[in-house]
């Protein structure tokens, strides 16, 4: 398994969408992640781990709430892999059940997990699933 890139919105403390270029970052074989605490570390593996499986490992993951205290209310979370499995090239994106505010009237609704796996083909994504239990089996079958 390589990672080539992450962008995430609106998840753990990521209230701004941030992209993380992994291929720029392990030009030299390695890289380290780095920083005070607090600072994201945890969170970024975080990511990670929910592209590729739809969950977080740890206490972190029976807390429920992966989408960032301080986004805008409508902005939903999301987070975007790009890794190779297998030999093939992947873009996962994922973004958690989130609660919003309804687009007419007042009160909140509920949004449901999302999921969509793409591989490259030819210079272009070619979408494989948009169903949760397909794209984990995929996902750990590749694995």
């Amino acid at each position: 398994m390589r990672i080539h890139s992450l962008e995430i919105t609106a998840f753990g403390p990521f209230a701004d969408t941030v992209s993380v270029d992994f291929d720029a970052l392990s030009g030299a074989g390695l890289f380290l992640l780095t920083g005070p605490t607090g600072a994201g570390k945890s969170s970024i593996l975080d990511a990670v781990a929910f592209g590729l499986y739809g969950d977080v490992p740890g206490d972190r993951a029976g807390a429920k709430r992966l989408r960032c205290d301080t986004a805008p209310d409508e902005v939903a979370p999301r987070v975007v892999l790009e890794v190779t499995l297998s030999g093939r090239l992947f873009r996962i994106e994922r973004s958690p059940a989130w609660v919003r505010p309804k687009r007419r009237g007042s009160g909140t609704t509920t949004e449901q997990a999302r999921v969509v796996i793409a591989e490259r083909h030819d210079g272009a994504w070619q979408t494989l699933s948009t169903r949760l239990d397909e794209t984990g089996h995929l996902v750990t079958r590749l694995v």
